[in-house]
């Protein structure tokens, strides 16, 4: 895989060699601002020293996160061409991860499905969580090169949540009308009502109880936890059970 495309210092040295006044300034700053919102013990400032990603928009339209490189010059063709690499991509993860992933082994993609230990056919597609709980898993077979990253580790769990919680949200984006979102976001009380622009109306996208972390998903739970006290009867009495791997 390495042999078509660039490395970050093979692309520098081209650049450096077309260009004289060629440097490179990394300053980076990360600066974490508390903003009140609905509720401050779910937005608050995190505490601990872990590893936490924010990934802003690159272009003016909603996109997908991915990666660029920049393929190898050919004799034919002497113009360097840039190709993206989706997060969905099979080479997404030993293109981004070369040291958890040194063999070159295939990541997730759309194609894959699961393997039926019976010796059926495969009838249903390998999810993308269940691929990643899948590496995640200690073997007695093979090392657990990815349990041993430390750092590397802890983005590597950070990155592959949060491709799978994107996917998620781009098909509830795409896919408002499974979910009936028009008879709760307003659309249907303003075509009730008699005086009303309707070019005034935002279209608003709504996120279902299944979404975890999202305002109906913790209205849900609250319900449970109303109903349960309703049928049990007030707490009184709050028990922690703690264990000692050793």
């Amino acid at each position: 895989m390495i042999s078509y495309y660039l490395t970050a210092r093979e692309r520098f040295a081209e650049i450096a060699q077309a260009e004289d006044n060629f440097r490179i300034i990394l300053n980076p700053r990360l600066e974490l601002v508390l903003k009140h919102g609905a509720d401050l013990r779910r937005e608050n400032i995190p505490t601990a020293n872990e590893v936490s990603m924010i990934l802003p928009e690159e272009y003016g339209t909603a996109g997908f996160r991915d990666i660029v490189l920049a393929r190898r010059v050919n004799e034919e063709d002497d113009t360097n061409s840039f190709t993206l690499i989706d997060p969905n991509h099979a080479s997404y993860l030993p293109l981004h991860y070369v040291l958890l992933f040194p063999y070159g082994e295939p990541g997730w993609h759309w194609g894959r499905i699961l393997d039926n230990g019976d010796g059926g056919l495969p009838t249903s597609r390998l999810s993308q969580r269940t691929f990643y709980r899948f590496r995640l898993h200690t073997r007695l077979n093979e090392p657990s090169t990815i349990l041993q990253a430390q750092t590397l580790f802890q983005q590597f769990v950070v990155d592959a949540w949060a491709v799978c919680d994107q996917n998620k949200l781009n098909w509830i984006c795409t896919h408002q009308a499974n979910i009936r979102a028009n008879l709760y976001n307003g659309m249907a009380d303003a075509l009730e009502a008699s005086n009303v622009d309707l070019g005034c109306i935002v279209k608003k996208m709504v996120l279902p109880s299944s979404y975890v972390g999202g305002d109906r998903f913790m209205q849900q739970l609250y319900q449970d936890s109303i109903a349960i006290v309703r049928h049990f009867g007030k707490l009184f009495l709050l028990i922690t059970f703690t264990a000692n791997p050793k």
